[in-house]
């Protein structure tokens, strides 16, 4: 999943530049997960309600461009679907949020005094693997598509 905008370095500039960066990619998984929820529901709900409205359509004797019309909306969302996988990646979003939520929490439930290098060294661990482990899981659900055949050389 690509960021929508460039990620600035603001998080440097404060008192725990280590704490500012956990909670800016929180706030990136949070708002992927969130955008990933809708759009997963977008499309569950529309392929439901398209197949349905097919079926309801051809009983009623529908005239047939809407009949198709409504059937072409039901192979859209679910292409969609297919596309996106909306589904997966809010279960990837959701996962990387909480490990880093859980992360920071730990993080901050140490003394002030005993935010030491190994504390520091455990938070910045807990960025590093939530974010190798959510591209890891994203990479799976792209091979699990699989990519259409290259078209044959002419030579």
């Amino acid at each position: 999943m690509r960021r929508r905008t460039a990620v600035g370095q603001a998080w440097a500039s404060q008192p725990d530049p280590l704490l500012g960066l956990a909670r800016q990619e929180l706030e990136f998984y949070a708002g992927a997960c969130d955008r990933a929820r809708w759009l997963h529901y977008t499309t569950e709900l529309g392929a439901l309600a398209a197949t349905s409205a097919t079926v309801v359509a051809a009983g009623l004797h529908a005239p047939a461009w809407l009949t198709a019309l409504i059937a072409g909306s039901a192979v859209f969302f679910t292409g969609m679907r297919q596309l996106f996988s909306p589904g997966s990646r809010w279960v990837l979003a959701a996962q990387a949020r909480e490990g880093l939520r859980r992360a920071i929490d730990h993080y901050l439930l140490l003394p002030q005094a005993e935010r030491d290098a190994d504390a520091r060294a455990a938070l910045h661990r807990a960025i590093d693997e939530v974010g190798t482990s959510e591209l890891r899981g994203w990479a799976e659900v792209q091979g699990q598509r699989g990519e259409p055949p290259l078209p044959a050389s002419g030579g």
